[in-house]
């Protein structure tokens, strides 16, 4: 079972990296987070919207 401040550190990395507008990652820029964690959490997020546009792309087109 994960404590408050486990569960609070796990937020904290989630909102490191946001996407604006234009699809762009865009990363937060005062954080407490290494350099390496950061780099870390926008490749991961890139991936997942990435992996997610393809799910979506499979739904509505269909398998082409």
């Amino acid at each position: 079972m994960e404590t408050a401040q486990a569960k609070q550190k796990n937020v904290e990395f989630e909102d490191l990296v946001n996407f604006d507008s234009d699809g762009n990652v865009v990363v937060k820029k005062h954080c407490d987070a290494s350099n390496k964690l950061v780099a870390r959490r926008a490749i991961e997020a890139h991936l997942e919207r990435k992996q997610l546009d393809n799910v979506m792309d499979e739904y509505y087109w269909g398998d082409t």
